[in-house]
Order: structure tokens, then C-alpha cells, then sequence
């Protein structure tokens, strides 16, 4: 199994690690190797989950604050990132505060690399394009409008859309 180099004021020994460490306190390392994920999530509430899959797209819920819904609307600037987990890819650092008004049930993607669900009404998608909400529940679409992409922009796709609604990979760049 896996070991962890542990210090204890006691010399250097090396310890099996079987399931997990908890610290309750402060971890200071120089390098930390995240393996079991590609993006940066926190957990939210999503007001409106009965359509809610990885991939999805969601939004600042206006009506419930701190939660978050499901996109409806195209180069929505309340845009916050996509619920991470589409296509096996999970979250390599979760954030969350248990019992806190921060906490919640759904890893969504702040930063990194996830896949999103998307649609093609807005224009083929090729890597490179920038990704915004559509007026799809949950979807992105390619942005052609710059201007009103500001403050909308989901990320960068890193790969193409096959057919007219999929994943794509995406680069998590909130703009």
C-alpha cells in the first residue's frame, strides 16, 4: 500500500496510509500531488436539482442566496461554473464548511479542467472558442458576441462538439 513520510518531533518514519488523514489544523507542504482529479470544486446547493447532472451549467440563484440553479439563459454574467464529475473526471480539491450557510451537496468546478454539456445553436465548437451559458437549461455554447460574453465566460474548450448537443473538455476560466 501507499506510505506517507511523516514527522512527529520524533525522527522521520515512514506510516502506511490505508484510507485517509484528517488534520485539524494547519498542513504546510511544498508540493502537494493531487492524482484522484483535475479541477478545483466547492460544494453549493442547488435550488433546483430535479435536472442536475455533471456537466451542467449552473448560476446564482437571485431568489435563494448563496444557492445556485441550473442556467436558462444565454451570456448570463450570474454564470458561476459547471457540476463537476461528467465523464469520470471528479474533483481534484473539494472546499466545503460543513454546517456553515457555505455548505452543500454538489462539487461544482471553480477552476481546472472538467467536461461540460453543450450545444452546437451557437456554432460548431473547436478547441480554443470560448464557452458561455445558452438559453438550454444547463448547456454552454460557443460565444460569438465578445462584448456581451463579459463577465459570462465559462472557459476555454479544449476539445471539439461531434454533434449538436455533448462534452466538451474545458479549461474552467471564469471571465
Amino acid at each position: 500500500g501507499a506510505t506517507a513520510r511523516t514527522s512527529l518531533g520524533l525522527g522521520t518514519t515512514d506510516t502506511p496510509v490505508f484510507a485517509g488523514l484528517t488534520v485539524n489544523g494547519t498542513v504546510t507542504a511544498n508540493q502537494l500531488d493531487i492524482t484522484g482529479g483535475a479541477d478545483f470544486a466547492e460544494l453549493f446547493t442547488i435550488s433546483e436539482s430535479e435536472a442536475l447532472s455533471p456537466g451542467s451549467v449552473v448560476v446564482i440563484d437571485p431568489d435563494h442566496p448563496g444557492e445556485l440553479m441550473l442556467s436558462t439563459e444565454a451570456y448570463d454574467r450570474k454564470v458561476v461554473g459547471i457540476i463537476s464529475g461528467a465523464n469520470g473526471i471528479q474533483p481534484g480539491l473539494l472546499m466545503k464548511q460543513a454546517d456553515s450557510v457555505v455548505d452543500g451537496d454538489h462539487p461544482v468546478a471553480l477552476s481546472g479542467r472538467v467536461f461540460v454539456r453543450c450545444t452546437s445553436e451557437n456554432g460548431r465548437i473547436e478547441p480554443g472558442d470560448f464557452l458561455t451559458s445558452s438559453d438550454q437549461k444547463g448547456l454552454a455554447m460557443k460565444v460569438t458576441d465578445y462584448d456581451q460574453a463579459r463577465g459570462a465566460i465559462i472557459g476555454k474548450a479544449m476539445t471539439r462538439l461531434k454533434e449538436s448537443n455533448g462534452y466538451v473538455l474545458v479549461l474552467v476560466t471564469l471571465q
